[in-house]
């Protein structure tokens, strides 16, 4: 069975909207990602160099922090946000309250002055991006002392921001689509409507209610219809 011309141009232009569509989710999602990737990133480094201003060393070279620092949530358990500074041996020196009763596999400390973005996961249900940052402190005696600062943020947060905006955006364009179905069918039954009153005005020929076609049509059918009414004279 052939398809109608409606029909044709109407799967046609579906199928190019259907791809449009979802090449454009998939460039927004990715986008988005990237966007909230790089401001927990920095967010991450943020909070280093806070620990960074919030650190002291003493005469004796021993490296002292406040109990309260600048983010509560380094003080409350389970909170999320996660920090430790560790010696160049990978001894801990100081924890956050928030670290109490949770171990987190910190990857390997890196050199003086890198950076180390790192995925971990103490278990399924606690993903966490870790940032390590190695610093070396000049104590008495022209001696050095480096001291790694660990920072480790929960990616629940993360996540769930990018799953509210995939539905927001899937659903908006799902939207955008089923709306812009609907104004393409009403433009082409429009478009193709010349078409349908010169069958009509055929089938009037047939039944002899006309003898001949009088209607007023586009420049692009006046060909076909000149030429069938000559075909008819």
């Amino acid at each position: 069975m052939t398809l109608s011309l409606n029909t044709r141009l109407l799967l046609a232009s579906s199928v190019v909207l259907a791809a449009f569509l979802g090449i454009t989710g998939l460039v927004l999602d990715r986008a988005f990602r990237a966007s909230a990737d790089t401001a927990l990133r920095d967010r991450l480094q943020g909070y280093v160099y806070a620990l960074l201003a919030a650190s002291d060393l003493d005469a004796r070279g021993k490296l002292h922090l406040p109990a309260e620092l600048p983010d509560p949530r380094f003080s409350l358990i389970g909170s999320g946000l996660y920090a430790e500074v560790v010696y160049s041996g990978g001894q801990p020196v100081w924890r956050s309250k928030s670290l109490l009763g949770l171990t987190i596999p910190f990857a390997k400390i890196p050199l003086v002055g890198e950076r180390e973005f790192v995925p971990l996961a103490v278990d399924r249900d606690l993903p966490l991006l870790s940032l390590a940052f190695t610093v070396s402190w000049e104590a008495d005696g022209n001696s050095d002392r480096r001291y790694t600062y660990r920072v480790a943020e929960s990616l629940v947060n993360f996540n769930a921001e990018v799953s509210r905006f995939r539905q927001s955006l899937w659903g908006w364009l799902a939207g955008a689509s089923i709306l812009l179905l609907l104004v393409q069918g009403a433009i082409l039954r429009w478009s193709l409507a010349p078409l349908r009153r010169v069958a009509d005005d055929v089938r009037a020929i047939e039944a002899g209610i006309a003898q001949r076609l009088d209607g007023d049509y586009p420049h692009e059918l006046r060909n076909l219809t000149d030429n069938l009414n000559r075909l008819l004279t």
